[in-house]
């Protein structure tokens, strides 16, 4: 898959932006929108499930109820469901979840148009297993994402885990936001209700300027 410049990817999410008057959240509607199912269009779309993410799964995890929490074009939502999941994955943009149901016609994933602000009632202690890749981080800071990181934890059953896979605020990176690299106190104090288990940084051969972590806790 042919990649986007950075010139063209700061473009379209200006664009999307500025379509939605800078509402916070509402701009990645507008961009899957503009995309016209074109998966190039979408800076993120990795258009396969996180590796980090599957390879920390198959050893950490027993199957169950999984929620994936804003699931972009679904890749991460069919990984987990070929792990033996049975699987809830949501994303606040209609256009995207409508092509989610396009790509994985015969997918048993449950998709579902969603806000991590809001969380539907039935999903309150529910799954054994949330992931968040990327979504923080998206979020902007000024106490959105600290009401959207709040609502996490209270979506794990007995002994659920929650796994966040992100950049990480080192005080070197400088790139231009979106995404607002996370620090690692505050990832920890967001989540201090849970058990952390695991926190790990690493660098991707991609963007090897960028620190990135991959985070779990168990309830």
């Amino acid at each position: 898959m042919e990649k986007i410049s950075e010139i063209e990817r700061e473009k379209l999410i200006f664009d999307a932006k500025s379509a939605v008057d800078g509402q916070p959240i509402d701009w990645f509607d507008e961009l899957y929108h503009m995309a016209d199912r074109d998966s190039k269009m979408i800076p993120w779309a990795k258009m396969a499930p996180n590796h980090i993410m599957m390879d920390w799964v198959e050893k950490n995890c027993q199957g169950g109820r999984a929620l994936i929490i804003g699931c972009g074009l679904g890749d991460d939502a069919i990984g987990l469901e070929r792990l033996g999941f049975s699987v809830t994955a949501f994303d606040i943009s209609k256009h995207c979840i409508d092509w989610c149901k396009e790509r994985f016609p015969n997918s048993n994933v449950r998709w579902l148009v969603g806000d991590i602000l809001n969380p539907e009632p039935e999903w309150f202690e529910n799954f054994d297993l949330v992931v968040e890749i990327h979504i923080l981080q998206a979020i902007p800071d000024g106490g959105i994402r600290e009401r959207a990181a709040e609502q996490m934890p209270k979506l794990l059953s007995d002994n659920g885990q929650l796994l966040c896979i992100g950049r990480l605020d080192n005080g070197g990176q400088t790139i231009q936001p979106p995404p607002w690299p996370l620090q690692e106190a505050w990832l920890k104090d967001s989540f201090d209700m849970l058990t952390l288990t695991t926190f790990t940084e690493f660098i991707h051969q991609d963007s090897p300027d960028v620190t990135r972590y991959y985070a779990a806790w168990k309830n």
